[in-house]
């Protein structure tokens, strides 16, 4: 359901309304990192856009990598970060992604499923400190606190959506 709201899906039947794609990030489970420079990394999906070292740097610290640039050689070095960087590292810049994208709308499929409690409610707690709306997928139940609403789908077309607060851990 997520991919297709995010319009990486486009087979099946029926409808979506949704916002303009431009105006929303998908972070999958197995984050997408493309060839090239730790900026371009950050930067994702955008090829060019104007941000300073200071601001990639904080939005480093701010998902627990912060010294991910000075490791790597500055930001304009180029690697193949989905050797360089583990599973769990490569979720945390793609939250940083998000931090300096500042999209209006976040899918967040699983993306945190390699992450210890702490980075999780890390992650999400500037999430809600943003104007970002998000829906996420996940199996833990760590995660409801983060949201308003849970919708529980169950098996034989059946589902629930229920306010969180009301949702049994």
């Amino acid at each position: 359901i997520l991919r297709a709201i995010a319009g990486l899906w486009n087979s099946g039947e029926g409808a979506i309304y949704r916002p303009d794609l431009s105006k929303m990030l998908f972070l999958p489970q197995k984050p997408y990192m493309i060839l090239g420079t730790l900026r371009s990394q950050l930067i994702y999906p955008h090829d060019i856009l104007d941000v300073s070292d200071i601001q990639l740097n904080e939005a480093l610290a701010k998902v627990n990598l912060t010294d991910l640039a000075e490791q790597s050689g500055g930001f304009d070095i180029e690697k193949d970060w989905e050797e360089v960087l583990s599973l769990g590292e490569q979720q945390r810049l793609a939250f940083a992604r998000v931090l300096i994208n500042q999209p209006r709308y976040v899918i967040l499929d699983e993306a945190t499923s390699a992450l210890d409690l702490k980075n999780e409610a890390n992650l999400y707690n500037y999430l809600l400190n943003t104007n970002t709306t998000f829906v996420s997928v996940g199996h833990r139940t760590s995660l409801i606190k983060y949201h308003r609403l849970v919708l529980e789908i169950k098996e034989g077309q059946q589902w629930k959506l229920q306010e969180a607060e009301d949702v049994k851990e």
